[in-house]
């Protein structure tokens, strides 16, 4: 799935993961929570073992956007449509990481411009949460047409530490 104005970095395919990706899935989503534990973060995930694999396996049967370099996973992304029958003219994207090395050569942009080529087939807006203080993301999500419309303060609390979010939407219909 390649919309018309996404130009690929040399050298990185893009698509979307399966099943069979989940040992690498696992791996990428591993370093993602390691590194940034308030940006990444879900209830079977805290459970560990058999409730992650689960849930990533579910996730894997959804929509995730994979880019490979070398034939090894750089970056991912989410989609989904929201489940509520009165909300279902949105979607989300959720759990953007790119591995350090691929950041700044389009990877970030390139994984956003192919899940909003999918939602514009099945949803009017695409709805995102980020760190207030992630600047790098907010920069890829504003040059794909994302607006803040709201702050969510305290949206993290890990210890005693908290983190405030933006709350991002683009119309894409």
């Amino acid at each position: 799935m390649t919309s018309p104005d996404s130009i690929a970095p040399a050298g990185v395919e893009f698509r979307r993961l399966t099943v069979d990706d989940l040992d690498v899935f696992r791996e990428i989503r591993g370093e993602a929570l390691q590194k940034f534990p308030q940006s990444f973060y879900s209830a079977e995930e805290d459970q560990g073992g058999d409730a992650a694999a689960v849930a990533y396996r579910q996730w894997l049967s959804g929509t995730i956007m994979g880019a490979f370099a070398c034939q090894n996973l750089v970056g991912i992304a989410g989609f989904h449509v929201l489940s509520d029958r009165r909300a279902q003219h949105r979607g989300r994207i959720y759990a953007v990481y790119v591995r350090e090395a691929s950041r700044g050569k389009g990877v970030g942009d390139r994984l956003i411009k192919e899940l909003l080529a999918l939602a514009a087939e099945q949803v009017e807006q695409v709805h995102l949460d980020v760190l207030i203080t992630a600047t790098d993301a907010i920069r890829t999500y504003k040059r794909n047409g994302f607006e803040i419309y709201g702050t969510d303060p305290g949206a993290v609390r890990i210890g005693d530490s908290t983190y405030d979010k933006y709350l991002m939407m683009k119309k894409v219909r």
